[in-house]
């Protein structure tokens, strides 16, 4: 964290600028991670996201035999520069919020988007292992009930926690489902 001073005449104030290390992946929570990831990188700018989510490839040209190359830094847009520099700063996000061991699978990715869909498929799987983890979310849903002794903030939470997950893999609970949960789960007292 970084703490400035400022001056001015009598008056005495601090400014704060906290700069936020990114959270840890615990690849028990991957679903936790990707959406602290995903804020964090939006509050770079929502453009720094969308290079994650679009990807960002290196400017090409037209040489002199009219075939497309790889256009060189010093003749790159301030367009073109902004991008690689978002790319870079997502990336690097990404990076310093890994364990060892996985970014090894990752250190040779040149573009956050690269990274990021390693990452999603690593820990989320392909469509049919997230209709799977989803099937297993809805069964979850369906057969959780309130128990005697619980408070229903308790309940609710493990009932938010649930929907939440099921929102990071895709499916979105209605809140009057949520609701008809709660009701028909409370205990007869």
């Amino acid at each position: 964290m970084e703490v400035r001073s400022c001056d001015k005449g009598m008056e005495k104030s601090l400014d704060f600028v906290a700069v936020q290390s990114p959270l840890k992946l615990d690849p028990e929570c991957f679903g936790f991670w990707k959406v602290s990831i995903k804020q964090a990188i939006s509050s770079i700018d929502m453009e720094a996201w969308f290079a994650v989510e679009d990807g960002w490839s290196h400017p090409t040209e037209k040489d002199e035999k009219g075939e497309m190359v790889l256009k060189h830094r010093k003749k790159w847009t301030a367009e073109e520069k902004a991008e690689s520099k978002h790319n870079s700063q997502e990336l690097s996000v990404i990076f310093k919020s890994l364990p060892r061991a996985i970014f090894n699978q990752v250190q040779g990715c040149e573009t956050a988007k690269e990274a990021w869909n390693i990452l999603v498929v690593m820990f989320e799987g392909t469509s049919r292992v997230k209709r799977t983890w989803l099937d297993n979310l809805a069964s979850d849903f369906e057969n959780l009930h309130m128990t005697q002794t619980e408070s229903v903030a308790d309940y609710n939470s493990r009932l938010s926690g649930i929907a939440q997950e099921a929102v990071v893999l895709g499916k979105r609970y209605k809140d009057k489902k949520l609701v008809k949960k709660i009701l028909r789960s409370l205990p007869g007292k």
